[in-house]
């Protein structure tokens, strides 16, 4: 790979080599790719929407704690922890549809224009909320704040490794809703003993209509669990990919076939998955793979896609011109038609000129 080092680190601007501040980060355009709606709600939505529904949550401070994490974590269970409020609040037709909507006006706060928001839909099934609600409800939330907002919004239904029968669901909802908002398919959860080879049966439906997909692999797991995601369920993004850098080879064909990884930093640090000072993501982009910054969980990480840039810039050297690139590779990556993509990149480098 060291032919290929830095093989983008030359740009045609000066200006381009200059560290950015926060105000130039924040007026960048911006995509999010790799982002959980069950854990980037408002702290005060998990609040109001717990007393409006009745749900019993600790009390505030402890809540705050035990949903908000700061530095770094244990190990990925602990760090999915969280998620048992916040989710808590989330087997209610409104309050998914509202928490989608301030999903993405938070997101076009902060210049995302392209935003592809994931959930198990099958986790939030109840006895008077039927999966086709919960589905629709977020499809309406997505789709109510893009076009408010002039936000481009999809829809990635999850399927989950540890429930088999949960996930073929979620597959088979997936495809139903593909022309209504649904641009992709995910496989999450627990990555050790559960390969995604297990899943191919289950993947059939997804495959034969020509939906997209992605996959959570070479997080809490090695190479080998990004290597089985490509091989065995044709993922053509991966999730993370912590461990990539495991397998010369498969880094190899990541780049080659440039295969989308969804980079989430704080996360990461946050599961215990890879420390800040150690994190591959420098390594990624100087060798050239189409790396994306995504935040994962906005109130988990305390995050947006601004603040993973700043960290970027702050920590790891990156400059205006590596931004430019890695907002770029958002929009590539983003599980969109050809000539969407290009509109996009043009207004991209059309903001690129106003910048300051």
């Amino acid at each position: 790979m060291a032919g290929l080092t830095d093989r983008f680190a030359k740009h045609k601007d000066s200006a381009d080599q200059e560290t950015p501040d926060a105000d130039w980060i924040r007026r960048l355009p911006k995509t999010d790719l790799h982002v959980h709606l069950g854990g980037s709600m408002r702290f005060e939505t998990l609040l109001d929407e717990a007393a409006r529904q009745g749900v019993e949550l600790p009390p505030t401070e402890e809540l705050r704690r035990s949903v908000i994490l700061d530095g770094p974590g244990r190990d990925l269970s602990g760090y999915l922890g969280a998620f048992q409020y916040t989710e808590s609040i989330l087997r209610d037709a409104t309050a998914l549809r509202r928490v989608a909507r301030e999903l993405v006006e938070d997101a076009a706060a902060e210049n995302v224009r392209v935003l592809e928001v994931r959930f198990g839909p099958t986790n939030y099934v109840t006895g008077s909320l039927r999966l086709y609600e919960v589905v629709e409800a977020v499809l309406e939330g997505l789709q109510e704040g893009g076009s408010r907002h002039g936000v481009r919004t999809g829809l990635i239904v999850c399927g989950i490794r540890t429930d088999m029968e949960a996930t073929s669901r979620a597959a088979q909802i997936a495809v139903n809703y593909m022309d209504h908002g649904v641009v992709g398919f995910d496989l999450a959860g627990k990555e050790r003993g559960f390969p995604p080879k297990d899943f191919r049966e289950v993947f059939h439906i997804i495959h034969d209509n020509f939906l997209p997909v992605t996959v959570h692999a070479g997080e809490s797991f090695g190479a080998k669990s990004i290597a089985d995601a490509i091989n065995h369920l044709n993922a053509r993004r991966i999730g993370h990919g912590v461990h990539l850098r495991e397998n010369e080879k498969l880094y190899d064909y990541v780049d080659i076939y440039r295969i989308g990884l969804e980079v989430c930093v704080s996360s990461n640090v946050h599961s215990g998955a890879s420390h800040l000072a150690t994190h591959p993501v420098r390594k990624y982009f100087q060798d050239g793979l189409r790396v994306s910054i995504n935040t994962d969980n906005r109130l988990v990480s305390n995050t947006t896609v601004t603040r993973e840039l700043e960290l970027l810039a702050g920590h790891m050297g990156f400059n205006k011109g590596d931004l430019k690139i890695l907002v770029k590779n958002g929009v590539k990556s983003a599980f969109l038609k050809t000539y969407e993509v290009k509109r996009i990149l043009d207004s991209f480098d059309e903001e690129f000129g106003k910048l300051p």
